[in-house]
């Protein structure tokens, strides 16, 4: 039993020693300073500075169309409120329809 304990000592000095030349390396590693990380563009840079993917762009233009038909549909839904008010019944003139599709254009 004796015989293993000298091995237990040279396996600890052994690990302590790698253990502390890595810890070392990776002191050093982290002291540099970032002037060289700081250089280089980041992701979020290069995006920024890339124009619109015609897929972008496509999703950018439906977006102003559903934007304006869900105005359309609101304001065309007061007016059939508002004439539903006034007449008593759900009827509306195709000349009023007609002037609020051609106002929103």
């Amino acid at each position: 039993m004796a015989d293993n304990s000298g091995n237990f000592w040279g396996g600890f000095l052994f690990g302590a020693a790698v253990g502390g030349v890595v810890g070392a390396l990776v002191a050093i590693k982290l002291s540099e300073p970032e002037s060289n990380l700081m250089d280089q563009p980041s992701d979020r840079d290069r995006l920024i500075d890339q124009p619109p993917t015609p897929n972008e762009f496509a999703r950018r233009n439906l977006e102003k169309k559903i934007a304006q038909l869900n105005a359309a549909i609101d304001s065309v839904s007061q007016e059939l409120a508002n004439a539903e008010g006034k007449n008593g019944n759900k009827q509306i003139s195709v000349e009023s329809l007609r002037d609020m599709i051609v106002d929103d254009k």
